[in-house]
C-alpha cells in the first residue's frame, strides 16, 4: 500500500502493515488515480487540466510490469456468487510467509463513477485462528475517495491505516493516518500533494510525521520531493528524501514489449 518513497519512509518508522494476502478486488472496479485522467475541458481549459493521479501510483507504470515473486506454493480458488460478490480459498505453503489456509471475500457495490468503477469495495481474508486482513474503499463523489485497511493478529489490532484522497482539476492531495493510539499518544501521518505542471510533467511532495514515546525526541518529520515525466513512449519518475533516491523508468518498445528498470540509492 504505497509508493516506493512512502513505504520506505513508513517502514523506517515502525509502520509496515502487510495486507498483501488480501484477495484482489474483481475486474469491474478500479482505483481513482491509477493513471492520468484527462478532465472535461470547461471554458478556457488547457493541456494542464490533467489530474496527475495519486502519489501512491507515481511509479505504477514501471512497477506493473515487474513479476510478483513468491517463495513456496500457493493454490487459490475464486468463485463468483454474483456480479457483486465473490469468495476465495487460498492454501499457502512457504518458508518465508506463514503457511496455512485463508478464506477471503470481496464485495463490490452499485455506485458507479464510470464504466469500470464501482464502489464501495469491501475485501478481506481470515485464517482458522481468526487473524484477519480487511480493506474498505469508497468513493463519495467525483473528487473524494477514502480507503481503510486493518490487520487483526491474536485478537488485537496490529495495524490500521486510513487514507483520504482529494482529486482536483490538476492536482491530488492525500492524507494517511497509520496506527493511531490515543492512549499511548503515538501514530504516523503522511501528507501527499502531486501537481500537474505541464501535460507531461507532474511534481509533488510528501511530509511524513511520526510521534510517540519510542521516537527519539518524541516526534520526527521528513520532507520528500517527487516528480514524473511522461514521454510519448516512456515514463520516468523519481523521489528524493530521507530514505534516499528512488528512480523508475518505463519504456514501451512495441505493443508486445515493455521494459522497466528501477534503482535506489540509500
Amino acid at each position: 500500500m504505497g509508493n516506493v518513497m512512502a513505504s520506505s519512509e513508513l517502514s523506517k518508522r515502525g509502520f509496515t502493515p502487510d495486507f498483501s494476502s488480501s484477495p484482489p478486488p474483481p475486474p469491474p472496479t478500479s482505483s481513482m488515480g491509477n493513471s492520468e485522467t484527462v478532465l472535461e475541458n470547461h471554458g478556457n481549459g488547457s493541456q494542464t487540466d490533467v489530474n496527475p493521479g495519486t502519489m501512491e501510483d507515481l511509479h505504477k507504470k514501471c512497477k506493473d510490469i515487474f513479476p510478483v515473486n513468491f517463495d513456496g506454493v500457493k493454490l487459490m480458488v475464486n468463485k463468483g456468487l454474483s456480479n457483486h460478490f465473490q469468495i476465495s480459498h487460498t492454501i499457502n505453503m512457504s518458508s518465508v510467509t506463514p503457511s496455512g489456509y485463508r478464506f477471503g471475500a470481496t464485495y463490490v457495490g452499485t455506485k458507479h463513477f464510470g464504466p469500470s468503477e464501482a464502489f464501495p469495495v469491501l475485501l478481506g481474508d481470515i485464517d482458522p485462528s481468526g487473524n484477519l486482513n480487511a480493506n474498505i474503499v469508497h468513493q463519495f463523489n467525483q473528487f473524494v475517495r477514502c480507503k481503510f485497511a486493518a490487520q487483526v493478529q491474536n485478537s488485537k489490532f496490529s495495524a490500521t491505516q486510513l487514507t483520504a484522497d482529494y482529486k482536483g482539476r490538476d492536482y491530488t492531495a492525500s492524507l494517511t493516518i497509520g496506527n493511531p493510539d490515543i492512549v499511548n499518544e503515538s501514530g504516523v501521518m503522511v501528507a501527499h500533494y502531486l501537481q500537474t505542471v505541464t501535460s507531461r510533467l507532474a511534481l509533488g511532495t510528501e511530509l511524513a510525521y511520526q510521534y510517540g514515546l519510542q521516537v527519539p525526541g518524541g516526534e520526527i518529520g521528513i520532507v520528500s520531493l517527487a516528480g514524473r515525466y511522461t514521454g510519448d513512449r516512456y515514463v520516468a519518475s523519481g523521489t528524493l528524501g530521507g530514505s534516499g533516491i528512488h528512480v523508475c523508468y518505463y519504456h514501451r518498445a512495441s505493443e508486445q514489449l515493455q521494459l522497466g528498470d528501477r534503482k535506489s540509492v540509500v
